[in-house]
């Protein structure tokens, strides 16, 4: 593949789903694309607008807490991982709404009590609480959403 095939297999890789950096990078990497030429296809891409990472770490974070449920540790991680910078990262998280969130993680918390079988309330609250800590939310936000259930609910859990 030469340099104008693979801009207009980036350019058509960017527009049918947002992209950043390093998606494209591995992408033409596994194309045996010369690096020299990745960069230059990079640079041609970002002035067009093709990427943006902000767009990109936005579009990420709100689409993971909707679809898959993740808390902002598991979405700060994956972005990290795509080397987005850390102010870009900061931004996109601080964009979702506080009440979604919470809401988001307690509608998960209230489904998977349904499932969960525990000999006592204590049991039952450390596998939620687990639960909650493996789609990364906050220490915090967990217990006080698991104590603010623990009070509605009249069976102990």
């Amino acid at each position: 593949m030469n340099y104008k095939e693979a801009l207009q297999y980036s350019m058509n890789l960017c527009s049918v789903q947002e992209r950043c950096r390093s998606e494209v990078t591995e992408k033409l990497n596994s194309r045996k694309i010369p690096l020299g030429d990745i960069e230059k296809i990079l640079s041609v891409l970002t002035a067009e607008n093709f990427i943006d990472e902000s767009r990109y770490a936005g579009t990420f974070a709100r689409d993971k807490l909707r679809l898959n449920k993740w808390g902002k540790v598991k979405i700060r991680h994956m972005l990290q991982r795509k080397n987005i910078p850390g102010e870009i990262i900061e931004t996109a998280l601080e964009d979702i709404a506080d009440e979604d969130y919470s809401n988001i993680l307690k509608e998960e918390l209230l489904k998977k009590r349904k499932t969960i079988k525990g000999s006592n309330a204590f049991d039952i609250r450390g596998k939620l609480f687990r639960f909650a800590q493996q789609r990364g939310y906050e220490t915090g936000l967990i217990f006080d959403i698991l104590h603010h259930l623990k009070e509605m609910d009249s069976t102990g859990f």
